[in-house]
């Protein structure tokens, strides 16, 4: 019996998954970090998050000490590439290797490259592959598997957190059988948007808004602390009932803020959706998929969809699993990347 523990390193929680046999959730955790310790996704105190990672690991009773990893900050570079279709594996490589040196802001010495083949056609010279390439800034890797191993645990792979979030969030359906659809996952820093086709990356970019940013703007139109902030903003949220012990006035402001502050990222998202459809690639969007915790956010989806005009659902992260533990919506949606990360694990680190 095969068992997968996945860790999300995020900017302000870590989140777990243990999943068995490909497709039973077992176990899931979610534990908030101290601010400061991930700054834009990348780690800025080895040490500290070392000592979290290890009680986080004591305190969620996970099985084993082998973990996959998810990265996604801005030292990742993603670009979508088409070559003429090479069979020999090896002379792939090394045309993938020549073609990130020319198109990735990284010198090859110093990065990590990897690729993912999305699909061909048939071109004016013959038939071309696409592929999505991979390439991340190795001192960034070596300092996050460094951290993971002082905590006292095992790298088995490092995944782009967009691919993790593919497989936790849209639905097993037969190729070819619908268009396109965006993924955004909201983290508290940062947003991952991915647009995905027969579950394949098309096209990923990371955004530096997030919950935050809708928090700070509860806070500044309260003037309650972050943390209360932060709940308010979740039950409160954009449409909905009066939460109790509020009054309608006050209410109306919180959502205006929230109106005001998320306006930025819907732009960013409607961007990056207009360049995807600009490519030669590029297919119908059926609809736009939330994650995050901030996607619980009350009239979030509606506020999207209206400002976008495409259709727009809270993700599901177990839906792709046969059995689940019973784990609260909060719980589940935060554990998106971490589920995903368990899930049809790639061949290779």
């Amino acid at each position: 019996m095969s068992t997968v523990v996945a860790l999300d390193i995020g900017s302000s929680a870590l989140a777990g998954a243990e999943v068995k046999d490909g497709y039973t959730l077992t176990k899931a955790h979610v534990e908030n970090l101290p601010e400061g310790l991930v700054v834009d996704g990348e780690v800025a105190e080895p040490v500290d998050l070392a000592s979290h990672i290890k009680s986080f690991w004591k305190a969620s009773k996970f099985s084993g000490r082998t973990v996959r990893l998810g990265v996604a900050n801005q030292r990742v570079v993603v670009r979508t590439v088409d070559l003429p279709m090479i069979e020999d594996v090896r002379a792939l490589e090394e045309a993938v290797l020549v073609e990130a040196a020319e198109q990735i802001p990284i010198p090859p010495d110093q990065a990590i490259v990897d690729f993912q083949p999305i699909g061909w056609y048939e071109g004016e010279d013959g038939p071309r592959q696409r592929l999505v390439i991979v390439a991340a800034h190795r001192e960034m890797i070596d300092t996050l598997m460094s951290v993971v191993r002082r905590a006292g645990l095992k790298v088995e792979n490092i995944d782009l957190e967009a691919f993790a979030l593919i497989r936790a969030l849209t639905p097993r359906t037969a190729p070819g059988t619908g268009g396109a659809q965006v993924v955004c996952h909201i983290g508290a820093g940062a947003t991952n948007i991915v647009v995905t086709s027969d579950r394949v990356s098309q096209f990923t970019r990371l955004v530096g808004l997030g919950g935050v940013d809708l928090t700070t703007a509860v806070a500044d139109q309260t003037g309650l602390a972050l943390d209360e902030a932060e709940a308010l903003k979740a039950a409160c949220g954009l449409l909905g009932d009066i939460p109790a012990g509020w009054d309608e006035q006050s209410v109306t402001r919180v959502r205006h803020a929230l109106a005001l502050a998320v306006r930025p990222l819907v732009q960013e998202i409607g961007r990056t959706i207009d360049f995807y459809r600009i490519q030669e690639f590029s297919q119908n969007i059926d609809g736009l998929i939330l994650s995050g915790g901030t996607s619980l956010c009350a009239g979030l989806d509606q506020y999207i969809q209206q400002a976008l005009g495409i259709p727009v659902t809270v993700g599901r992260p177990l839906q792709n699993l046969a059995k689940a533990a019973d784990l609260s919506d909060d719980v589940a949606t935060r554990a998106a990347v971490a589920v995903g990360l368990a899930l049809d694990a790639p061949e290779e680190s």
